[in-house]
């Protein structure tokens, strides 16, 4: 395991313990591949989250890249999240948040997403948490040159 993606792991954890998350993890994105791809977890209940890739429109990570902003979504059955995010389905997510990590000019990085196995939706001061968490995993990204 490369030690950026370890650094990344702790991190993802703290996030997870500020915001009372179940589930955190942090995508990069491919912008010329139009590629998501995740890259590093915490809370995970299974390792499908390292196999996934996702495109731009597709489940709340490619939402995130196609508006630009936070998202926070909520699917209460499997069924909605088979129809609507694997991500949320591998790791049995009913609530999730994910904001995009920005590079200069606005441009898309990755992805840093939270999510929760039980229905309380995330309050304002928890997407703050995320939304700043996102500017550190830039700076960090910055310094490893992913």
């Amino acid at each position: 395991m490369m030690a950026g993606v370890m650094d990344w792991e702790e991190r993802l954890s703290e996030l997870r313990k500020l915001t009372d998350s179940d589930f955190c993890a942090v995508a990069i994105y491919a912008a010329s591949e139009r590629q998501i791809r995740w890259v590093a977890a915490s809370g995970y209940t299974n390792e499908k989250f390292r196999y996934m890739v996702n495109r731009p429109g597709q489940g709340i990570a490619g939402d995130v890249i196609r508006i630009g902003r936070t998202v926070q979504k909520t699917c209460l059955s499997d069924e909605q999240r088979r129809d609507s995010d694997y991500m949320m389905l591998a790791e049995h997510l009913i609530v999730s948040a994910a904001t995009p990590i920005q590079r200069e000019h606005n441009e898309t990085a990755g992805i840093l997403l939270m999510g929760r196995r039980k229905g309380e939706i995330y309050g304002v001061s928890e997407l703050t948490q995320l939304e700043s968490a996102a500017e550190h995993f830039w700076e960090e990204t910055k310094r490893q040159q992913l």
